[in-house]
C-alpha cells in the first residue's frame, strides 16, 4: 500500500521520503531508506535529515497472517515502532499530522458475529483477540496518549481487509486469481459464506490523503480519534470465487474444511463517521476491484 500512496502523493507534488524494512530493485523518484521502525535513532535521523512535517505510519507487521505465531515480534514491531515514532515526533515538535494505519482487527472476535447484523462503529469497545489486533489496540492507545498529553496531531484509520495489485502479504482474493490462472482449484475454507469487508487499495489511499489534509476542526471523533475505512458491500468468499470464474471460465471451486483465515475481523463496518467528517466513501466495487487485480496478475 505504501507504494500506491507514495505515487499518489508524489503526483500531487508532495515531497516525501519512504522507510522500508527491505530493499527493492524498483526505481522511485523519491528516496526510500531501508531500516526498522524499532530503531528510534533511525527515526530521529530521518526526521532531522528530511525535515519531516507529517507522517503516514504503516510500518510494521501488516496483518494477522504474517507472524501471529510470534506474538513478541508482532508487539515489538507494531507497538514499539509506534512508540518510537510518537516519541520522536514529541521531541522534535512535529508540526503536522500523524496518520496511524490501524485495523478492523481491533474490534476482535466479540464483534465478529454481531457485526454481521449491525456494522461496528468507532466507539465500540476494542476487544482484539489475537496478537496483531492487540498490537493495533496498543498503538491506538499510544496515539491518544500523545495527543492528549503532548498535543500532537494524530488520527487512526481502522482499515478493513485490503486487496489490490502489489500486495505481498497473504490476500485471499489474490490467491483465488493466481490459482485460477494456474489451472488449480480455487479453495474455499469454512466460513466462505460469511460477509467480509474488502476494500480496494486505491480507496484506502484516497482516505489516507483526505485525513492528511483534513482541518483539525473537522475531526469530531475526538474520543477515539479513529475512523473506519472499508469498501462498498460485504461480499462472501463464495461470491468472489464465482466472479473469478467469470474471468477464468475453466477455474474450478473446491471447498475445504480448513479454518477461516479471516476470523476475528469485524464483518461489517459503519462508515457514517467517515462520510460525515472526512467526506470520504469507497468508490471501487468488489467486482471492479477484482477485475483490476485480475488484469494486473494476468499480464
Amino acid at each position: 500500500m505504501g507504494q500506491h500512496l507514495a505515487q499518489r502523493l508524489h503526483a500531487n507534488g508532495t515531497k516525501l521520503v519512504g522507510l522500508d524494512v527491505a530493499t527493492s530493485a524498483a526505481e522511485r523518484p523519491w528516496p526510500v531508506l531501508v531500516g526498522d521502525v524499532t530503531d528510534r535513532s533511525l527515526i530521529e535521523r530521518i526526521f532531522a535529515e528530511h525535515d519531516v512535517t507529517s507522517v503516514v505510519h504503516g510500518g510494521g507487521v501488516s496483518g494477522p497472517h504474517v507472524c501471529n505465531n510470534f506474538p513478541a515480534r508482532v508487539f515489538e514491531t507494531n507497538a514499539l515502532g509506534t512508540l518510537n515514532l510518537f516519541e520522536v515526533a514529541r521531541t522534535r515538535k512535529l508540526p503536522g499530522r500523524i496518520v496511524l494505519l490501524s485495523s478492523s482487527s481491533v474490534y476482535g472476535q466479540a464483534a465478529e458475529k454481531s457485526s454481521c447484523e449491525t456494522p461496528v462503529v468507532e466507539r465500540l469497545p476494542l476487544l482484539a483477540s489475537e496478537p496483531y489486533g492487540c498490537s493495533k489496540v496498543a498503538s491506538e492507545a499510544l496515539l491518544r496518549a500523545y495527543v492528549g498529553q503532548e498535543r500532537l496531531d494524530a488520527v487512526s484509520l481502522r482499515i478493513s481487509i485490503v486487496y489490490g495489485a502489489g500486495r505481498t502479504a497473504y490476500c485471499g482474493i489474490t490467491q483465488m486469481i493466481k490459482s485460477a490462472l494456474s489451472k488449480e482449484p480455487i479453495l474455499l475454507d469454512s466460513g466462505c459464506d460469511v460477509p467480509l469487508p474488502w476494500v480496494y487499495v486505491n480507496d484506502v489511499c484516497a482516505a489516507i490523503q483526505t485525513v492528511l489534509e483534513l482541518p483539525r476542526d473537522k475531526i469530531r471523533e475526538t474520543d477515539t480519534l479513529a475512523y473506519n475505512v472499508t469498501g462498498p458491500g460485504y461480499p462472501t468468499f463464495r461470491e468472489i470465487a464465482q466472479h473469478v470464474q467469470t474471468l477464468v471460465p475453466s477455474a474450478a471451486i473446491k471447498e475445504t474444511s480448513d479454518p477461516d483465515k479471516y476470523a476475528m475481523n469485524a464483518r461489517k463496518m459503519s462508515l457514517v463517521a467517515s462520510q460525515r467528517d472526512l467526506g470520504w466513501e469507497p468508490q471501487v466495487t468488489i467486482r471492479e476491484g477484482v477485475d483490476l487485480l485480475y488484469q494486473a496478475l494476468a499480464r
